[in-house]
């Protein structure tokens, strides 16, 4: 599945994936559906060819563990670019993206509601402080 808001590619994602910390295949694949909320979990089918081909680019290098990390030119490569999950630049943008997670969360609520009801403190102290913003 293609998500629009990861339009920069698996490519960038594993290569700031990367730059924070050495990870397997399968250790990325986890931390891309964790970064997308669950709507995104690449293939082994598209992040192993991928792992292949940085690789052949001298971007990254299979450690003795299995798990892949950048080499010189991969972190200079990585730094280079902005990441792809890079959050709002305006108080506008924020205020949208929140409404956004509202919905998210509605519809997580109706599909998974265990897994919401378990941060129902969070999810309240977060909202109590964004009622406190409003009423300013």
């Amino acid at each position: 599945m293609r998500v629009p808001m990861l339009g920069r590619g698996l490519r960038r994602i594993i290569l700031s994936l990367l730059r924070r910390q050495p990870m397997n295949g399968a250790e990325i694949m986890r931390a891309v559906e964790g970064i997308t909320w669950g709507l995104w979990r690449p293939s082994p089918g598209s992040v192993y060819p991928m792992l292949r081909q940085l690789e052949q680019e001298g971007l990254i290098y299979r450690r003795e563990d299995g798990r892949y990390a950048l080499t010189e030119g991969g972190r200079a490569t990585a730094r280079a670019m902005e990441p792809p999950w890079a959050g709002p630049t305006t108080v506008e943008d924020a205020v949208n993206e929140l409404e956004n997670l509202a919905l998210y969360l509605e519809d997580m609520a109706a599909m998974e509601p265990d897994r919401v009801r378990a941060l129902r403190d969070r999810i309240g102290e977060v909202a109590r402080k964004l009622a406190s913003l409003a009423s300013a």
